[in-house]
């Protein structure tokens, strides 16, 4: 097991690459969407959210968990990881022609006929990700997140410049999905480059059986997660058409950002550490204290802060066009900073070896949210929006569960999320009274007065969120410092 010393440098070097990697991803991202959202139309986004929809619950069966069992065992061998690549390949090409199937049901299930189009191209993206299953956890089993880094950053870069070079000539909607096609073959030449790893033919059948249910079991909650990620734009895409379902999965994606890019990869960096520590409670209390307080307090303020400056950020980023997203990012904003600040939960649940637990009360979590669009899709899109944001209210409930897990009860999730979240929302009050004041002063310009709402909104933030929780500001000095001590 690594030592507290050793351990701490790791975490340190993979959160310092991995913030560097959330902040490069994020400005290409919106870069591309900035160009791409004048090029097509919202009708096109739409179409391929249609389409989304069956290519990520077909992901669901793509490792099967595969990944994570690599890298929660303290010992692998290298006949287990030929067993691990097989088996995701097998499953993977399977997949390809799934989906490929599903494609003519696709096109009546949203009554879109080019819906099923683009799903018989994109299908070739499971059997090309699916030859770097074992790639993939070897790198986080390793913690080797300077690899990690560009393996992440490059294909975001690849598929947003392709994207965008066929839709300036008049692709439409297919050039979002030649993007995406490009970008999953350049992350698979990526690991298949960095990582010096070929299989041999073999397969260990026993091993595979041993970890069914762990598989089963990441397999569920992966269902639970794809069923709260996908019912709304299921339910969008069926009932209110391409156009509004092209505002809806805009206005979660500029959303979404936040968990996929901020929350998610620090999973990655998170899980293997809590691991390492599952028989160490005292330094794994801590560790997930001081985490779960740091990622509380950068989620918070990102996700309110997008549902304040809603109304600056989406003329100027998407453009007229793009308006009725307003009120969607607004919603969508809290929601994210909820679920957000809380997929700490997963880790501490993982690195317990309590997978089953997690999918119990994601199951609950998952039926209360889906009861709640079921009730908002009679309201529009704004209903739909409303409903996600009270059903995150209950990943405050799992967090606890998962604190209480390592013998943290009420008061260290109070003490955890209670600061960043009262300062988010006080932040957000400030900068609507900016809004309503003194931005009249600001020239008539949507850039000026975007910067002015981020930096009035940051500054209050800041000071409002070190005045109601000290500690935190002790435990981001303490990063600062461990990271120039590792990097001098």
């Amino acid at each position: 097991m690594l030592g507290t010393e050793q351990l701490g440098k790791k975490v340190v070097h993979g959160a310092s690459y991995t913030f560097l990697g959330i902040a490069l991803r994020i400005l290409t991202t919106f870069g591309s969407v900035a160009v791409l959202a004048r090029l097509l139309t919202p009708a096109d986004f739409g179409y391929l959210a249609m389409a989304s929809v069956i290519t990520s619950f077909a992901a669901l069966f793509s490792n099967l968990g595969f990944s994570s069992v690599l890298i929660q065992q303290r010992i692998i061998t290298r006949l287990q990881i030929d067993t691990v690549f097989w088996s995701s390949l097998a499953v993977g090409v399977f997949l390809a022609a799934a989906v490929f199937a599903l494609s003519f049901l696709g096109s009546l299930l949203f009554r879109e006929a080019i819906a099923g189009e683009l799903l018989r191209v994109m299908c070739v993206t499971f059997a090309i990700d699916a030859l770097t299953v074992p790639h993939a956890a070897l790198i986080s089993r390793l913690m080797r997140f300077n690899v990690d880094f560009w393996i992440k950053l490059s294909p975001v870069v690849i598929q947003a410049g392709t994207a965008i070079v066929f839709a300036w000539n008049g692709f439409g909607v297919w050039s979002l999905a030649y993007g995406a096609i490009a970008g999953s073959l350049a992350r698979t030449l990526l690991y298949l480059a960095v990582i010096p790893y070929w299989p041999r033919l073999r397969f260990n059948q026993s091993y595979l059986a041993s970890t069914w249910k762990t598989n089963a079991s990441y397999f569920g909650g992966g269902l639970l997660f794809y069923s709260n990620s996908y019912i709304d734009l299921f339910l969008v895409g069926r009932y209110m058409g391409a156009t509004m379902l092209g505002y809806y999965q805009n206005a979660r994606s500029l959303t979404d950002q936040i968990r996929s890019q901020v929350a998610v990869p620090l999973q990655r960096v998170l899980f293997p550490a809590f691991s390492s520590l599952q028989n160490d409670l005292p330094r794994l209390q801590t560790a997930v204290t001081k985490s779960s307080r740091l990622l509380a307090s950068l989620i918070f303020p990102i996700g309110i802060g997008t549902a304040a400056i809603a109304d600056d950020v989406v003329p100027l980023l998407y453009g007229d066009q793009w308006l009725a997203m307003i009120p969607l990012v607004k919603f969508l904003g809290i929601s994210i900073a909820i679920r957000g600040s809380t997929t700490i939960a997963a880790p501490i649940f993982y690195s317990q070896n309590k997978v089953t637990l997690n999918l119990k009360y994601n199951f609950y979590g998952s039926a209360i949210v889906a009861s709640l669009i079921l009730i908002g899709i009679n309201f529009g899109t704004i209903g739909v929006a409303t409903a996600v944001a009270i059903g995150s209210l209950y990943s405050l409930f799992t967090f606890k569960v998962a604190l209480g897990l390592i013998d943290l009860g009420w008061h260290a999730l109070f003490r955890i999320i209670a600061p960043p979240m009262v300062a988010a929302f006080a932040m957000w009050g400030i900068i609507e009274f900016s809004r309503s004041t003194i931005s009249v002063e600001i020239p008539n310009s949507g850039i000026h007065t975007l910067l002015w709402h981020v930096t009035v909104g940051a500054l209050a933030y800041a000071l409002l969120v070190v005045a109601l929780s000290p500690a935190l500001l002790k435990d981001a000095k303490e990063v600062l410092e461990k990271f120039k001590r590792d990097n001098k």
